[in-house]
């Protein structure tokens, strides 16, 4: 079986590069196109020849098709035509390489955006093949919760058009979110094209990281600093949809909560976003110095951090869209760090819930996410462990990429 898969940002250590790798050991042929240019570092990884716009490499026993974008810096009209600009570039790429290589069997588009989508169901019109729309975030429906498009918008009536249209138009529907069928069968969809498929992680590639040393200087100098506290790590992105400020306001909170406490909290926040600067000028006002922001670092490294913390964070600020669930890839790694989580999320799926893997808060309410803190710090330490071990073995049953490609291959 021949499959393309569509997705403008297949970072390196994603799904799609991971079910690509893991399609192929079950036989298929697999190619994968996504941009060159990374947008969450805005930066180019590939140098192109003058009208040339996709390049094809072999990446661990699949094809990779690098397509080649205009660059952006910020959320607006430029990141916009970026995404337009993929979708038709993606779509006479795989015109070009079928002219070479023939026809694939199976085109799936993955969004966020649905311009791939677009793109996808196109190529499959043009090469007669079937078409698969992934689906990982809702859209245009995350936009309007988030506020970031008006609900009775001309451009949001556009986009609901489109988003209705590629999921009568697809063979098949695939979901991250464990609850999504529930909003696309408003839609006149019937619930039996739709499969729920969830993020997930290598384990393979999660042993070999945890096999290689701890090189991340400064959150190595961390750790030695601040190794009689009890540590609490935040990895990811700090966007508005994180809502960090909620972990800003309780920090003098718990100051407070444990001025006479022989072992003190101090709450890591890794990595970076457009709130970041927000929430160090945020808490530099609360006068506390029980939060540190460390920059992002390499994916590899991230596993020894969470292995050297004693609890994991899990928030996003309240958006209704989130009643259809979440599916996170943060949450892999925090649970395969074997560390209780708090998992501060209004969603229908409570991984901490049904993994046992920790305690669950409503976001927005920094009293809550204290009292939370101060519970699983005087634990038991034998019920944290144990807290640690159900997450580990709730990833490895379910969130296995290896295991998730195996679902996909036979669905399509």
């Amino acid at each position: 079986m021949r499959i393309w898969i569509l997705n403008h940002h297949a970072v390196k250590l994603g799904r799609h590069p991971g079910f690509a790798k893991y399609l192929t050991k079950l036989g298929a042929q697999v190619s994968l196109f996504s941009a060159s240019f990374l947008h969450n570092q805005f930066v180019e990884t590939k140098d192109y020849g003058p009208n040339e716009f996709f390049i094809k490499e072999n990446e661990s026993g699949y094809d990779r098709v690098h397509i080649k974008t205009p660059k952006y810096y910020t959320n607006g009209k430029a990141r916009l035509w970026n995404q337009i600009v993929f979708a038709y570039r993606a779509y006479k790429s795989g015109i070009a390489i079928s002219k070479k290589e023939g026809a694939p069997d199976v085109i799936l588009g993955s969004s966020v955006h649905l311009f791939t989508g677009l793109a996808a169901y196109f190529l499959s019109k043009k090469l007669k093949a079937k078409f698969v729309f992934e689906i990982r975030d809702l859209w245009p429906q995350t936009l309007i919760d988030l506020g970031a498009l008006k609900e009775k918008s001309p451009v949001t009536k556009v986009f609901q058009s489109i988003e209705k249209f590629l999921y009568k138009k697809a063979d098949k529907i695939i979901s991250v979110l464990p609850n999504a069928d529930e909003y696309i069968t408003r839609l006149g969809i019937k619930k039996e094209k739709i499969l729920y498929i969830p993020n997930g992680i290598d384990l393979d590639w999660h042993r070999e990281s945890m096999s290689h040393d701890f090189t991340a200087e400064e959150a190595k100098q961390f750790f030695e600093k601040y190794q009689d506290h009890f540590i609490i790590t935040f990895a990811g992105s700090h966007g508005t949809a994180n809502g960090l400020d909620t972990v800003v306001k309780a920090a003098p909170l718990l100051a407070a909560a444990e001025e006479k406490h022989k072992v003190k909290t101090q709450i890591l926040l890794l990595g970076e976003g457009p709130e970041k600067n927000n929430l160090i000028n945020m808490f530099k006002q609360t006068g506390c110095s029980n939060i540190t922001f460390l920059n992002k670092v390499d994916r590899t490294q991230v596993p020894h951090i969470l292995n050297q913390s004693d609890l994991c964070l899990f928030h996003l600020k309240y958006t209704p869209v989130f009643k259809y669930g979440i599916s996170s890839n943060k949450l892999f790694d925090y649970m395969l760090s074997k560390k209780p989580m708090i998992f501060a999320v209004d969603t229908s799926y409570d991984f901490a819930k049904e993994a046992e893997c920790g305690v669950s808060i409503q976001p927005d309410m920094p009293e809550k996410l204290v009292e939370s803190i101060l519970y699983l710090k005087n634990s038991d330490q034998e019920k944290r462990v144990q807290m640690g071990l159900n997450g580990e073995k709730f990833v490895e049953e379910n969130h296995s990429l290896e295991k998730l490609a195996e679902k996909m291959y036979k669905a399509i």
